[in-house]
């Protein structure tokens, strides 16, 4: 086998040997040896030291094929004369006390962009644990320190991930999807960190999509004063069929006769659909009960209307588009409405 293919492909440099191949329990082994000494004693730099004995090494790299290759290495041990200390020669391309290469986690660490933990531990053969701390290694070495200075416009959401670790907030670049920030908690105080490394940045912030949070909404701007407020698409229609569902909550309260208090209440789920969407087995049901309440029939005419916003073909068309939904919603009297329109109609809607 050549040096240059040991280099290339599995990651050894020049300074160790190939000795020779094995062909074991359907795996490969390739013997390497180091073949430059150490100048001096790594403790006292005297040049007065021994050989002191050797050991081999296991070390998983990189598969041919579908088949597993392993690295046999030697370790040689060295003993100073002077200090009396000993030292082995750690091989550069695995670190002390692992049995995964550097090779074969950058490897692992791909595919792990386009696999399941599982899928890369199948292919791979090694356990789920051991790609699991992998992949969080190459994460925490990929995000230890994110460069703020060229973001242009972000998004700002949270997680929930249960009752003892609670949420966490997460800022995204949305230019390229990646998460520049996770802080503890939600709202503003989890962000408190955040602005200080982006002011210190120098970034230039234009906009932030976020949730329809009152508190989110307050940090950006009192720390971002110009940058445009944007509540994205989902978060919106969110609002509209929670208010959509409220209405119909308070109508059931309010229904005179059991027979419109059954009707209405039945089209809970049915008021979320999109009128393009709902199953053609319900639409007669649905019809009949708007029929017979009309603030229900105009609050989901109006969510129907809300949703040809992102079909506009502007930006300042959509502009126009919202502002004069927020006035009918207004002017319908429906509270629900009112409510949704009064939170929707100062930051802008985002198109997408």
């Amino acid at each position: 086998m050549s040096q240059s293919l040991l280099y290339h492909a599995f990651g050894i440099p020049s300074t160790y040997r190939y000795v020779h191949t094995e062909y074991r329990e359907g795996a490969v082994w390739f013997a390497v040896r180091p073949e430059v000494e150490p100048e001096c004693c790594p403790h006292c730099q005297s040049r007065e030291f021994g050989g002191h004995g050797k050991r081999e090494r296991s070390v998983r790299t990189v598969p041919i094929g579908l088949k597993a290759v392993w690295l046999k290495v030697e370790v040689l041990r060295y003993r100073c004369r002077d200090c009396g200390q000993t030292w082995e020669i750690q091989p550069p391309f695995v670190r002390p006390y692992e049995q995964v290469s550097v090779q074969m986690k950058r490897y692992v660490i791909d595919l792990s962009r386009m696999m399941t933990i599982t899928d890369v531990a199948e292919l791979t053969g090694l356990s789920w644990d051991t790609v699991k701390e992998i992949v969080k290694e190459g994460l925490g070495a990929e995000y230890a320190h994110i460069r703020l200075k060229g973001l242009v416009r972000l998004a700002i959401d949270e997680i929930y991930l249960g009752p003892s670790k609670k949420y966490l907030t997460l800022v995204i670049d949305q230019e390229t999807g990646r998460i520049v920030w996770v802080g503890r908690g939600r709202a503003g105080e989890a962000l408190h960190g955040f602005w200080r490394r982006l002011k210190a940045s120098g970034a230039k912030i234009e906009a932030v999509a976020m949730d329809m949070s009152q508190a989110y909404a307050s940090a950006v701007a009192r720390h971002l004063p110009g940058a445009l407020i944007v509540f994205d698409r989902f978060h919106v229609m969110k609002l509209m069929n929670e208010k959509l569902d409220d209405l119909r909550r308070q109508l059931v309260r309010e229904a005179e006769s059991q027979d419109a208090k059954a009707a209405i209440k039945g089209t809970r789920w049915l008021l979320l659909y999109r009128r393009e969407n709902l199953p053609e087995d319900r639409a007669e049901e649905l019809r009949k009960a708007l029929e017979m309440n009309e603030p229900l029939a105009t609050a989901y005419m109006m969510k129907e209307e809300l949703g040809l916003g992102w079909e506009q073909p502007s930006r300042e068309a959509m502009a126009d588009f919202f502002c004069a939904w927020c006035e009918k919603a207004i002017a319908s009297g429906i509270k629900q409405l009112i409510s949704s329109a009064r939170r929707s109609r100062n930051p802008m809607i985002q198109a997408g």
